[in-house]
């Protein structure tokens, strides 16, 4: 992101963190919480085949109804909304296809197959990177947003076969009996229901700020809270390898004696790593400007009132994982929507007044609550 950062204007950025927010909500619906539901029932089956092909036809069957969904909903909004089919069609096919991405993903963390994992989670965006500079060094006119974003939509599809060969030596089947399948999709609907709400509730969150600039601020102001956002990319990486090692081994915890070992743990290296991460806040104005050539000055504010929230996004991310583990994802729908209606209402109050400021503050209040929640649910249910 900091490449095509540098080579677009500022303007055009904003078009371009504008579209790239919608990203995440059509991949949230293009999962349908199939990542988590497949961490949490394929762990304790891997050797079983059978249930193995049962499970994971029944989510296949879910991804076909999600690609439905989304191209029903994006008619929608071109007859509704007037947008430009063609971003639809980019961000609906992106959303769909980066969607194997986190699929093939959480089979890796069920089998707990770090090593393939870490070729895996990386290549996405290093295929983005190579594919953006062999455009943007070769095209003959200049890169817009708009061929920026077909490449981080669509540059997923060229490393997808490459899963395949990393799971060659895995023994695992992908049907199974359809009456069985059936009985096991019906299964499956409620849990990724409330998982679904849960990740498009927290997704809105995350992103809305950027609609709220867009509505009521400069495409420039899009630009500096977009890419401010952006290089908390390495925090996301953290939560998604702090998923891969607690989801699993909490999903098949004997006992609740050791639950509550493995989550105190998790929080424990959680709190370490927050606090080993500290410095970053004081480096930042160096290293934005290194970054972006003083050309996001005024990053440098924003990157400083949303780094201590993803400090703490990162010490409470076990209790999130543990509820998934628990299968309370019910629980975590409600504490995003509590998240998603104080960001609406705090961002009415400060984006107008404050621009790119105002939706930094409103994304660190707004999350407040729902962690004070979260701490009281733990402490009701399980520390009291």
């Amino acid at each position: 992101m900091v490449y095509a950062v540098n080579i677009i204007s500022k303007t055009e950025n904003g078009y371009l963190q504008y579209y790239l927010g919608f990203l995440p909500i059509i991949l949230a619906v293009a999962e349908l919480g199939i990542p988590s539901a497949i961490v949490k029932y394929l762990s304790p089956i891997t050797e079983n085949l059978e249930e193995m092909g049962i499970l994971m036809e029944a989510t296949l069957y879910i991804k076909l109804s999600s690609f439905f969904l989304l191209t029903i909903v994006g008619y929608l909004a071109y007859l509704l909304f007037g947008m430009d089919p063609l971003i639809i069609y980019i961000l609906v096919i992106g959303g769909t296809v980066t969607s194997f991405l986190t699929y093939f993903e959480s089979i890796l963390i069920s089998y707990r197959n770090y090593t393939s994992l870490a070729i895996w989670n990386p290549m996405g965006n290093i295929t983005k990177l190579i594919l953006l500079y062999l455009c943007n060094t070769y095209f003959s006119s200049p890169l817009g947003y708009l061929d920026i974003l077909v490449i981080f939509s669509l540059s997923p599809v060229v490393i997808l076969g490459f899963f395949f060969f990393l799971l060659r030596k895995i023994e695992f089947n992908w049907t199974g009996n359809f009456k069985s399948v059936i009985i096991r999709l019906k299964e499956l609907s409620l849990f990724n229901l409330w998982a679904f709400l849960a990740s498009i509730f927290a997704i809105l969150s995350d992103r809305m700020e950027l609609f709220f600039l867009k509505l009521y601020q400069n495409p420039d102001a899009v630009a500096v809270y977009g890419t401010t956002l952006q290089l908390f990319s390495g925090f996301v990486i953290l939560f998604s390898t702090l998923n891969s090692l607690v989801l699993p081994r909490l999903s098949i915890a004997p006992n609740q004696t050791e639950f509550n070992r493995l989550l105190l743990k998790s929080f424990l290296i959680s709190l370490l790593v927050a606090i080993l991460l500290i410095p970053g806040y004081f480096l930042a104005e160096p290293i934005l400007n290194i970054l972006f050539k003083n050309k996001y000055s005024e990053s440098i504010p924003i990157f400083k009132i949303l780094y201590p929230n993803y400090l703490l996004q990162l010490l409470f991310a076990p209790l999130g994982v543990a509820l998934f583990a628990m299968g309370k994802p019910k629980i975590l729908a409600m504490l995003a929507f509590i998240r998603l209606v104080s960001g609406v209402i705090l961002d009415t109050v400060l984006i107008p007044e404050y621009s790119a400021i105002g939706a930094g503050m409103s994304f660190f209040m707004g999350q407040i609550i729902s962690w004070l929640v979260l701490l009281g649910y733990f402490w009701a249910t399980i520390w009291k």
